[in-house]
């Protein structure tokens, strides 16, 4: 019985010798001594959560394959399956999502309806190359986590959830992973950007969550305060932008790189901070326990000070 239908694409493809080795596809090409290939795919996690088995239909042979799930993000939706079969399927590369510009092409391919419609390509545009999208990911009522998206209209139904998104070199620039839906909006599609995805995969692979770097702050942003909270807080004119600290949470990142309580954050990571959710993002590319060294510019106290912070 099919359940929770949704697409997927493979990016990397391992092929097994009869010597019982391993090789790279790329050392394989018309090779007669390959048993069958070791396929990685990406899909979306809530395609596959709460599934008791994943199975890859495979439409140009009419058939199923059992996958084992590596890991899922529990903050960005995707994971990594890894499934074997025995005829060669071509690999598709990943293109660099930051070259992205709207009014670009796009072409996404998925099963938008079930094993019936699988492959069906689509064709649009790039509505806007970076947009944050607030995500309750416990729900709890909270959102706690902005995640980044390319925002496209390029039509896609519940089933293409987890199938890439192209660029016309038929590389992956997105993974599609939900639309809005109402009677006042059409075509708002929403892709997880590939340069998001490829920072991802080698913990995913490895069978791992990824922990997210925190700052452990509480803040405001400059822009959304009144011109009396700006005159109580001593925030001068000409300072248009920022994330105003309201409190440090103790033995916490911030806390240990000197920020305190009144400092306004101007730049994270050579970043000009203007909205919460856009430190939150620079957060989410950061290895915890890497040891990564983070520049941030604060104003305080008429001066601007650049401290480190240490993950």
């Amino acid at each position: 019985m099919e359940q929770g239908i949704g697409s997927g694409v493979i990016y990397k493809a391992i092929a097994h010798m009869k010597d019982g080795t391993t090789k790279p596809i790329d050392e394989t090409r018309n090779s007669t001594d390959v048993v069958k290939y070791e396929y990685y795919a990406i899909t979306n996690r809530h395609v596959i959560e709460d599934a008791n088995a994943v199975y890859v239909y495979l439409g140009h042979h009419d058939t199923e394959v059992e996958a084992i799930v590596l890991s899922a993000d529990d903050k960005v939706d995707i994971a990594i399956i890894k499934f074997e079969f025995y005829i060669y399927i071509q690999p598709l590369e990943f293109g660099d999502s930051s070259e992205v510009k709207r009014g670009a092409f796009a072409i996404a391919i998925g099963s938008p309806s079930g094993y019936e419609f699988f492959g069906t390509a689509t064709f649009g545009t790039i509505s806007h190359e970076q947009r944050y999208l607030a995500d309750d990911i416990d729900n709890d009522g909270i959102s706690e986590w902005d995640a980044e998206y390319i925002q496209h209209d390029v039509t896609i139904n519940p089933g293409n959830s987890g199938g890439p998104l192209l660029n016309l070199s038929g590389e992956i620039i997105g993974i599609n992973t939900m639309k809005l839906v109402d009677a006042t909006i059409e075509k708002m599609g929403f892709s997880i950007p590939s340069n998001v995805i490829v920072d991802l995969i080698p913990i995913l692979e490895s069978g791992q969550v990824p922990k997210r770097a925190l700052l452990g702050i509480t803040s405001n942003q400059i822009s959304t305060l009144s011109i009396d909270q700006r005159r109580n807080l001593h925030i001068p004119d000409e300072l248009d932008y920022g994330l105003y600290v309201i409190a440090i949470v103790a033995n916490s990142a911030a806390a240990k790189a000197g920020i305190v309580e009144g400092d306004i954050i101007l730049q994270f990571n050579n970043k000009d901070i203007r909205f919460s959710y856009e430190i939150r993002a620079e957060l989410g590319k950061i290895i915890v326990g890497s040891g990564q060294i983070i520049e941030v510019v604060i104003y305080r106290n008429g001066e601007m000070k650049t401290l480190e912070l240490v993950f």
